[in-house]
C-alpha cells in the first residue's frame, strides 16, 4: 500500500494546500490506483492527516481496495466563503481534476464516494447532494447537518457573531440554499439518479438532534437513505466504528448499480 502526502497548488484557493492519499498496492505489480475512490473529509478541528492519525483507514482502504483522498479545508465548512477561499469548488471540482492528472485515474460515478465526520459530515452530504452526477453515495458520521437552524438560533442569541462565521456567510449572516442540506435533499429527491446516503450518530452526541431531524426530512421525501444510531459520543471511537460500515455501504450501492 502506498501512502502519499502531497502539497498541491490550487487555483480555486489561490495557494498551496495539502492532501493525503492512500493507494492499495500489490507488491508484484506496478502501482495502479483502484477504480473505487473515496474522498474522506475532516472535521472542524482537523486537517488532511486526521483520519490517518486516529483511525485504521489504511486497513479499510486496503481491505476494500479503495483509493482514499483526504483534503484540507481549514474551518471553512466546505464552503465558497464570502470573505475567503472557494473551498467547496476546490473539493468538489478542482481536487478530482487534479487527482486525475496526478494519479492517472478516471472517475466513474458508480465508483466515486464521499464521507466525513462532524463538519466533514456536512461537507460529505453537501458534496453528494450538490453533485449527484459525480458521487454514487455519501456517508455522514455525526454530521453538523442542520446548520441553517443553528445559524438562525445563534443570530437570535448573539452567539454566532464570530469572525469565521462572518467570513463564511458574509456580514448579514444570510444562510443560502446552496448551503442548506434540507433544501439540497429536497431537490435531489426529485431526480431518478441520486446519491444514496448513510447517516450515523451516537446516542450521546451533541449533534444528535439535527441528525434525527435530517433523517426525518429524508424519510418524508422517500429518499431511500440509511440511518443508524447506537451508543456513542462525538469522538474517534465512534467514527472508527463508522468506517467499516461505510465501506460496506458503498460496496452494496456499487453492487446494486452494477447488477
Amino acid at each position: 500500500m502506498a501512502q502519499i502526502s502531497a502539497s498541491i497548488r490550487s487555483q480555486a484557493l489561490g495557494f498551496t494546500t495539502h492532501i493525503q492519499v492512500i493507494i492499495p498496492q500489490q507488491l508484484e505489480t506496478p502501482l495502479v490506483p483502484p477504480e473505487k475512490i473515496l474522498y474522506l473529509l475532516h472535521g472542524l478541528s482537523g486537517d488532511s492527516t486526521a483520519w490517518c492519525h486516529h483511525t485504521r483507514i489504511y486497513h479499510y482502504a486496503e481491505k476494500h481496495n479503495y483509493m482514499v483522498v483526504m483534503p484540507e479545508v481549514q474551518r471553512s465548512f466546505y464552503s465558497d466563503m464570502a470573505y475567503g477561499s472557494k473551498y467547496f469548488t476546490y473539493v468538489s471540482d478542482e481536487l478530482p481534476a487534479i487527482c486525475e492528472k496526478l494519479f492517472n485515474i478516471k472517475h466513474k460515478r458508480e465508483k466515486t464516494f464521499v464521507a466525513g465526520k462532524s463538519m466533514g459530515g456536512f461537507g460529505a452530504a453537501k458534496c453528494a447532494l450538490s453533485r449527484p452526477d459525480f458521487y454514487a453515495a455519501g456517508a455522514c458520521f455525526s454530521g453538523a447537518l442542520d446548520m441553517k437552524t443553528r445559524v438562525e438560533e445563534g443570530k437570535k442569541n448573539n452567539q454566532l457573531l464570530l469572525p469565521e462565521t462572518r467570513a463564511i456567510l458574509g456580514e448579514g449572516l444570510v444562510y443560502p440554499d446552496t448551503e442548506d442540506l434540507f433544501h439540497l435533499a429536497t431537490c435531489a429527491a426529485k431526480h431518478e439518479t441520486k446519491p444514496r446516503l448513510l447517516i450515523t450518530c451516537g446516542d450521546s452526541d451533541f449533534l444528535l438532534g439535527e441528525n434525527i431531524r435530517f433523517d426525518a426530512h429524508l424519510a418524508s421525501l422517500n429518499y431511500g437513505h440509511t440511518y443508524k444510531q447506537w451508543p456513542g459520543d462525538h469522538n474517534w471511537d465512534f467514527w472508527e466504528e463508522c468506517l467499516p460500515m461505510a465501506f460496506e455501504f458503498f460496496n452494496t450501492q456499487m453492487d446494486t448499480q452494477e447488477a
